[in-house]
């Protein structure tokens, strides 16, 4: 799977299911469709959370790793041969048609997701209230964690009238609890240990953090990730304005998780001298690279075997269950806010906006996966270009 599987989250998990419950039994659909279910309820990309948690069902917690890392792998090293391209040949014009072309493809697909994400999980008054008020407060630039933390808060204290006593937070949460700080402690206090030697301006440090961050606070799946991915790339300078939408391109277009494209983020920002104060070569772009894909990816497996155990015990607590909903709802925003800001980019081009609209519609119907959309999206962007 990490060599095959393009196409997004929902391409991957379908072709897990097929690999795991269908041609290999290794599980039953109903095992398969809890773990599903916990992968979609906890902050990080689902699809390789899934992966790690079916390997972890079957062959315990060294097994989750090996293929968390071999689900990876593949598309890393895909990503890192894309961006060494991209810095030593984005300035061309004809490159620069061909990823126009290809960044509104993925704006429409990213739109279509997040309209389809919206449909399925805010189905509340106060998930969608919370939905447009993260989608206006990006546009205002008033930070995600900010957004996040007010949900998370309001959800946890205001209390619906008729729900009479709160009871306590049940005990196979707690116990997840414990285990996520538990398994996050080494990276954590990596972290710190960085930050004590550069201090928290420091490019690395930022991109550890942001790393980290981006898979914390990301309910919702990857989409979700990537909306902090941009938000913190814009803030840090790492890239240009616009080009956020080359790393989705790189994120689409590469077998794995789609998260691999804050790795492609920090390739450029590195090779260009902007992680590691002036150092400017591609040393410091594949640095950068493995620092985000190990911060990133070590975070969402800490995260998933931490909380693997309750895809069969259940989490037991409505406080927790309802955070999670309003924190999911704020995603959606943001992913909105994504495809948006994206699409504004071409917005003066017809011929793109067109290619947006054809490959969200295409995307709904689900009659070509997101791959052959991008690679539409890019014939169209290098004839525009001639």
């Amino acid at each position: 799977m990490g060599l095959l599987s393009f196409g997004g989250p929902m391409a991957q998990i379908a072709m897990l299911e097929d690999e795991c419950v269908r041609k290999r039994a290794w599980l039953t659909a109903d095992e398969f469709s809890r773990g599903m279910g916990l992968c979609m309820f906890l902050p990080g990309p689902e699809a390789q959370q899934l992966a790690a948690w079916v390997a972890w069902r079957r062959f315990g917690i060294p097994g989750a790793i090996l293929a968390s890392l071999l689900f990876i792998l593949p598309g890393l090293l895909l990503c890192g041969l894309l961006a060494w391209a991209y810095v030593l040949t984005a300035q061309l014009p004809v490159v620069g048609g061909v990823l126009a072309g290809a960044r509104a493809a993925v704006a429409g697909v990213i739109l279509v997701a997040g309209y389809k994400m919206f449909s399925r999980t805010c189905v509340q008054p106060d998930q969608r209230v919370a939905s447009g008020i993260s989608f206006a407060g990006l546009f205002l630039a008033v930070p995600f964690i900010f957004l996040a933390m007010a949900g998370g808060l309001y959800a946890w204290f205001i209390r619906p009238e008729e729900e009479g006593v709160v009871s306590t937070l049940s005990e196979n949460l707690l116990a997840a609890l414990r285990r996520t700080v538990r398994y996050l402690v080494p990276v954590v206090g990596l972290y710190l240990l960085l930050w004590l030697i550069f201090r928290h301006d420091h490019g690395v440090v930022r991109l550890v953090e942001t790393s980290m961050f981006a898979v914390l606070a990301s309910f919702g799946g990857a989409y979700a990730a990537l909306g902090i991915w941009q938000a913190r790339s814009e803030a840090m300078n790492w890239l240009k304005p616009g080009q956020f939408g080359d790393a989705l391109v790189a994120g689409e277009a590469t077998p794995g998780p789609l998260l691999l494209a804050g790795s492609f983020v920090a390739f450029v920002a590195g090779y260009h001298g902007k992680i590691f104060a002036g150092s400017d070569s591609i040393t410091w772009g594949v640095l950068g690279l493995i620092i985000a894909a190990v911060f990133t990816f070590y975070t969402s497996t800490a995260v998933i075997l931490a909380f693997a155990p309750l895809a069969e015990e259940g989490v037991g607590d409505r406080r927790f269950h309802d955070v999670v909903g309003v924190v999911s709802a704020l995603a959606v925003g943001a992913i909105m806010y994504l495809g948006l800001s994206i699409l504004l980019a071409v917005w003066t081009m017809p011929l793109l906006v067109a290619v947006a609209a054809g490959s969200g519609y295409l995307f709904y119907q689900n009659k070509l996966s997101v791959p052959v959309l991008i690679g539409f999206g890019a014939l169209v962007g290098l004839f525009s270009a001639r």
